[in-house]
């Protein structure tokens, strides 16, 4: 009786090995089918956002003028000591 099982284990363990290497690549598939689908998700989101900008019928409001504050000339009395 244990000839038999030893032959069982053998074949179970070698089917497992065969469809190790199918199960492998579509493992594989299935993550690059990920990346694309988040990929194009990520881009439909932008083209919607996009899309909602142009159909806004306010502009967006212009950035506030940055101040600049430049110092007075001063006299060159002031640098004589």
């Amino acid at each position: 009786m244990l000839p038999w099982v030893l032959v069982f284990i053998v074949l179970v363990l070698a089917g497992l090995g065969v469809l190790a290497g199918p199960v492998w690549r579509l493992f594989g598939d299935v993550r690059h089918l990920g990346a694309t689908v988040a990929d194009a998700s990520a881009r439909l989101s932008r083209a919607a956002a996009d899309l909602q900008a142009a159909g806004d019928p306010t502009p967006p409001p212009a950035p506030e003028p940055v101040s600049v504050s430049v110092p007075r000339p001063r006299s060159a009395t002031a640098h004589r000591p």
